[in-house]
């Protein structure tokens, strides 16, 4: 079979596009809705001069879980972590160099906090959420100034700027005169940096094939984006060619989404007229489908680029560089359901029974009357403070007019409020726990019942944490991990809690599997720490006993997972890694100081008491033998002389045995430490 020509692969894409997502009706109805229900905006059924009340249930619930979510996955803790895939220490190293770089690709950077955020509330509030990961190229001149330097001096710095990492071209653009005749040189440096990019797919630009079980099947993936004519020029694309494109004023949006959106802000901008041919936008089109291009009767996963019938870039691309997460997985579907989706039918019947309340209150706070003609009908109708009505008959005024009673029903809607939280925090897991309760059966509730009720609704919010980790997550560092090692040829050096770690991609040789760090449980901190406590009082009786179960790598693994769920951003501020020996020998050199110390305190402990008990007996004998005679008194005299010279021995001795233990000690000390230095 041939390959296919240009028509034929348009008509094709026509086709897969067609009634992929963004393009689905339904599927975009369904989305809007949800928004709507979010953004609290009118269902389209109210009725004049009645209550317009709306139910903010799906906002709550959404709000309610994202704190937990944005503690779990944009605070200091690990999600995701390569696994190697043996013992041997090079695919260890990898794999731990490959999680630590991936890691701060994707959550250290500037804009990291708001497409993750973003990409966590977009799965909460619509079926599906997207993000986009891929490589930019950007371009960044510098000028660099140098201030009276030799010709020799000037060829060795254009040199060093040669060398530095992404410098593309160095050129001397000019010479500015100084004082005294020192002349100031400019360098012009222009650099070019790849540099992975994440970001947020609007879901009514996004295109994926109808019921698709996951991204990896769907014959087609991809979004449609708007360019400037001067994107698509810098891309590399004739100019020509661009200036053929249609203009984006020419396509139809049929999507609300972007009006709901902007709705807060009065709506979204009208296409402004440009007459400048750089800044006019285009509608493109990069798709990923999965068709049989070349005629070989294989399916091949292909990057092709359109905008309207010209095709822009055609060529194999074995991945598809998207992250597609719902909050609530189905079977066999890549895409969900969503918490405001199951909470969006609860707040609807909670609207509806709102807003009778409310009608039901204006009622009773505002009567209607009855009167007969007795009654001045223009007086009765003006309301207002203190206002008269005048009747004609002068006797009675009272049986001239009387309020219609309307009953009060404030209280039964309340009850059934009541039942309907109670039935969304059945669904949801998202309500205060004395919520339904009335307040005589409150005092009569036990801890474990609210303890009970609490893990049930943490445990919704941890399930749908662990959807996103999986599922996400998951395809996001897969994703970028797959961008380095095919796209990046450089060593890139970063810090990485306060060290320096470098890192080229290009010499990973290990394909290592995703381990997923957030389970059931993850969110629960309070928890989270008091079993890691109970975990590192077992380790530090395992130490006192010499148990081969514990070292000092677990003990440190256990204060890190504690820092982390302290919600502290670096475990090294706070304890030494066992794994670095450069950072033990501050401690290393206590250690030996500590024991040096100690040893000089038990010298001092065994030498004073004993020479003072034998100074106070010699003193002792010496005032007997004074009645004794001289001759005595000689001996004794002696016999002290002989003691000194026995005690300063004994010193000796001491002096020269702890001089070699503490020999010995730095000995052995700076041995390790050497050790351990080479060996980083």
């Amino acid at each position: 079979m041939a390959q296919m020509t240009e028509d034929v692969l348009l008509s094709e894409l026509d086709s897969l596009t067609t009634d992929a997502t963004g393009n689905n009706s339904t599927f975009i109805e369904e989305n809007e809705y949800l928004l709507d229900r979010y953004e609290g905006n009118p269902y389209g059924d109210e009725v004049p001069e009645r209550s317009k009340v709306i139910s903010n249930d799906v906002m709550d619930v959404v709000e309610a879980d994202m704190p937990s979510l944005a503690r779990i996955f944009l605070g200091p803790g690990d999600v995701i972590k390569f696994k190697p895939n043996s013992a041997n220490e090079e695919d260890t190293e990898e794999a731990e160099s490959k999680t630590k770089y991936v890691n701060w690709q994707i959550r250290e950077q500037d804009w990291s906090f708001p497409v993750l955020h973003g990409f966590i509330k977009n799965a909460l509030i619509q079926k599906t959420s997207v993000v986009k990961y891929f490589i930019e190229e950007s371009t960044d001149i510098e000028e660099h100034k140098k201030k009276g330097i030799s010709n020799d001096e000037l060829a060795v710095i254009q040199g060093d700027l040669e060398k530095e990492n992404d410098v593309e071209s160095v050129e001397i653009v000019r010479e500015e005169e100084g004082e005294n005749e020192e002349n100031t040189i400019v360098f012009k440096v222009k650099k070019t940096r790849k540099t992975v990019k994440i970001v947020a797919v609007e879901l009514e630009n996004f295109r994926m094939t109808k019921n698709a079980a996951s991204k990896y099947d769907a014959d087609i993936v991809g979004d449609v984006s708007l360019k400037t004519r001067g994107e698509l020029l810098a891309e590399g694309h004739s100019r020509e060619l661009i200036s053929s494109l249609q203009l984006v004023g020419d396509v139809q949006n049929n999507s609300r989404l972007d009006e709901i959106r902007d709705k807060s802000e009065g709506g979204s901008d009208e296409q402004a007229d440009l007459t400048n041919w750089a800044s006019e936008e285009v509608e493109v089109e990069d798709l990923y489908p999965l068709i049989d291009y070349d005629g070989d009767g294989l399916w091949e996963r292909r990057h092709i680029m359109r905008s309207g019938d010209v095709i822009l870039v055609n060529e194999v691309f074995n991945h598809v560089p998207y992250a597609v997460m719902s909050s609530i997985l189905m079977p066999h579907k890549a895409i969900g359901k969503s918490r405001a989706e199951i909470t969006a039918p609860t707040a609807e019947i909670k609207t509806a029974v709102l807003r009778g309340t409310m009608d039901n209150i204006y009622a009773v706070n505002n009567p209607r009357i009855a009167a007969n003609t007795n009654v001045n009908m223009d007086d009765l109708l003006v309301v207002r403070p203190n206002g008269i009505i005048r009747t004609t008959d002068e006797s009675n005024p009272g049986q001239n007019m009387f309020p219609v009673e309307i009953p009060y029903i404030g209280d039964k809607s309340l009850q059934v409020i009541q039942y309907l939280d109670s039935s969304r925090a059945q669904t949801t897991g998202s309500l205060m726990a004395n919520q339904g309760l009335n307040s005589d059966d409150l005092g009569q509730e036990t801890a474990t019942r609210f303890t009970g009720v609490e893990t049930a609704s943490k445990a919704k919010v941890e399930l749908v944490a662990r959807v996103m980790v999986e599922t996400g997550f998951r395809q996001l560092y897969e994703g970028v991990a797959w961008l380095d090692s095919n796209f990046q040829d450089t060593e890139t050096e970063i810090q990485v809690l306060g060290k320096e770690l470098k890192v080229n991609p290009s010499d990973w040789k290990f394909s290592h599997k995703l381990v997923s760090k957030v389970g059931l449980g993850a969110g629960d901190d309070d928890k989270k720490l008091q079993t890691l406590t109970a975990l590192w009082t077992l380790h530090q009786q395992l130490k006192a006993d010499n148990s081969p179960m514990t070292d000092e790598v677990k003990r440190h693994n256990i204060l890190t997972q504690m820092v982390n769920a302290s919600g502290l951003p670096e475990e090294g501020e706070f304890f030494n890694n066992p794994e670095r020996p450069e950072e033990l020998v501050i401690a290393q050199n206590e250690i030996l100081t500590n024991i040096v110390q100690q040893l000089q305190e038990q010298v001092q402990a065994l030498q004073n008491p004993l020479a003072e008990a034998e100074t106070i007996k010699a003193q002792a004998k010496l005032i007997e033998a004074q009645g004794k005679g001289s001759l005595e008194i000689a001996k004794m005299q002696e016999e002290q002389r002989q003691f000194n010279i026995d005690t300063a021995q004994k010193q000796d001795q001491f002096n020269d045995k702890l001089a070699a233990q503490i020999t010995e000690l730095e000995l052995k000390f700076g041995a390790q430490l050497e050790g351990g230095l080479d060996e980083q």
